[in-house]
């Protein structure tokens, strides 16, 4: 068990502080959302995971030392020592629930979960059984990934995602797309519309391949400022690391409720 206090309260129109205290060692208050973050370097505009104009509340962004795409897209053991000491960083930060800034980082949510006492969601995947609840049961989930080859069902199961669901997944990656994939070799340098236009011409191939698509998730945590391109050009549901992000925090920072009765 954490050693960490949780004093999880709401500051509204008629409360009264009182006394109040703070864990030992947290230097800082107000950040519902922990983001773990990929070492990444590319332009984000808003929308992207890693862009904080992208919440409409505070988010506390922490690097995890040797992060880089390679090592977490492969799922590199070697590397949760640094995970988890930065999720009890942003769990001692005050933070309510920690995420991440590339869906790959789902190779250790399991372990990671393991290792800190507020909800964990490393992975946009982890929507998949949420998403499949609400699909006819002939239907399937088309995922957008940036690197197909890499996303495999070990990523799947440590987000606890059954074998069965995995096999109602529809999974096509952009890392073969010419401008999605410039940014791998041409660091601090993203052509934003280009990338969008091959977003939208992978979905609509999909759906044209795999009718029974019933929704979309997009793996990608560069891929959210699309979204709602893509939902205009297949006109269905599309789920994403933000929209993952803003429902869980909505969870842990219940509001009260005022108006008239």
């Amino acid at each position: 068990m954490s050693d960490i206090v949780r004093n999880w309260g709401y500051v509204g129109p008629e409360t009264e502080l009182g006394e109040m205290a703070i864990t030992e060692g947290q230097y800082m208050a107000g950040f519902p959302v922990g983001i773990m973050t990929l070492d990444a370097w590319l332009p984000k505009p808003p929308g992207y995971t890693s862009q904080a104009c992208s919440y409409d509340f505070p988010v506390r962004y922490l690097l995890v030392q040797g992060a880089d795409q390679k090592r977490i897209h492969g799922g590199d053991d070697n590397l949760l020592p640094a995970l988890i000491a930065t999720a009890k960083q942003l769990e001692r930060d005050g933070c309510r629930m920690i995420s991440s800034t590339c869906g790959y980082f789902g190779n250790f949510q399991a372990e990671v979960a393991d290792a800190v006492d507020v909800p964990v969601y490393l992975s946009a995947v982890c929507q998949v059984p949420w998403i499949r609840v609400g699909l006819k049961s002939n239907q399937k989930i088309g995922i957008l990934c940036g690197d197909g080859p890499s996303l495999k069902y070990r990523l799947f199961e440590s987000c606890g995602i059954s074998r069965e669901d995995f096999d109602r997944c529809v999974i096509y990656g952009a890392q073969d797309a010419p401008i999605f994939s410039t940014f791998i070799h041409k660091p601090g340098h993203y052509d934003v519309e280009g990338v969008k236009g091959e977003l939208v011409s992978i979905a609509k191939k999909m759906v044209r391949e795999h009718p029974d698509i019933g929704a979309f998730l997009l793996e990608c945590t560069d891929m959210p400022p699309h979204a709602s391109d893509i939902q205009r050009a297949v006109n269905l549901p599309v789920f994403d690391s933000v929209t993952m992000i803003k429902y869980v925090k909505s969870v842990v920072c219940q509001h009260p409720y005022y108006g008239y009765f």
